[in-house]
């Protein structure tokens, strides 16, 4: 019996140290990937700018959505989202 105590001692004892381990490397991780900068991303203000916003506009007369949730869908009507979208300035 005492035997079995002290083996189930020395496996805790491993296990406290591999979650220790483990621990370190998860900090490591983490910090790792706070100080990689995520990539910009695109806002609509960069859409919009010269040509792009031609090229939206030539897209949507041509019966395509331009607005985010439905674009290149065909479209039936005006959409009041691509309107919204094509107007901002």
């Amino acid at each position: 019996m005492e035997k079995t105590v002290q083996e189930i001692a020395v496996i805790l004892r491993e296990l406290i140290l591999e979650v220790g381990d483990l621990k370190e490397r998860m900090a490591s991780l983490e910090n790792r990937l706070v100080k990689e900068e995520p990539p910009a991303p695109i806002t609509c203000a960069l859409l919009l700018e010269g040509e792009s916003y031609g090229n939206l506009g030539r897209i949507y007369n041509e019966g395509f959505h331009v607005c985010p949730d439905a674009y290149g869908q065909p479209r039936s009507g005006d959409c009041l989202f691509c309107i919204a979208f094509l107007e901002k300035e």
